[in-house]
């Protein structure tokens, strides 16, 4: 079944674009987000340190908790605030990329041979060597592709009929490599 060559169009829209652009966004600053609140829960705990040595007059580490609490509590807000640049500059590219779909919409083109991956959009096409592939699932709704380690394709399962979801899902799994994200 693999010798086949699978070639399907998925449609390509605005809503489309937004939905999945918007959970991949998500999806990869969660983790940060995480972490980044750490830093605030380790500025409140060494504040706490700071109130305790102040109230018994060891002056000193009081001066070394509440530094390390402003150190902490600053980089907590200076990565908040990162963040909300990084997610207003994403979404007008992506405001953008959604009006210049509405003047180009051509479907996505999704090509399984045996000896490449290839898909084209609307300004776009590309090829890659089974060797530079690797998929994985995401919540059970989004085929994850990536190519040569920095490309990502994203296929919603809700684009594509069964039988083809099949079909890819085999060529995917007996020609690239499964890699959890």
């Amino acid at each position: 079944m693999t010798n086949e060559i699978l070639i399907f169009n998925t449609p390509n829209s605005g809503e489309i674009l937004q939905k999945i652009n918007h959970y991949e966004f998500e999806r990869q600053w969660k983790n940060n987000l995480k972490k980044n609140n750490k830093n605030l829960y380790w500025g409140v705990t060494f504040i706490a340190f700071g109130i305790i040595t102040v109230l018994l007059k060891n002056y000193t580490f009081s001066g070394f908790f509440f530094g390390f609490s402003l150190a902490s509590v600053s980089s907590y807000f200076n990565y908040l605030s990162q963040y909300k640049k990084i997610k207003k500059t994403f979404y007008d590219k992506l405001d953008q990329e959604i009006s210049d779909l509405k003047t180009n919409s051509n479907d996505v083109i999704w090509e399984f041979t045996p000896t490449h991956f290839g898909f084209k959009n609307y300004k776009s096409e590309y090829k890659f060597i089974w060797e530079e592939i690797t998929y994985c699932i995401l919540d059970d709704q989004y085929l994850y592709i990536t190519a040569s380690s920095f490309m990502n394709f994203i296929l919603d399962k809700v684009n594509i009929d069964e039988e083809n979801l099949k079909k890819t899902i085999y060529y995917l799994e007996s020609k690239s490599l499964l890699k959890e994200i």
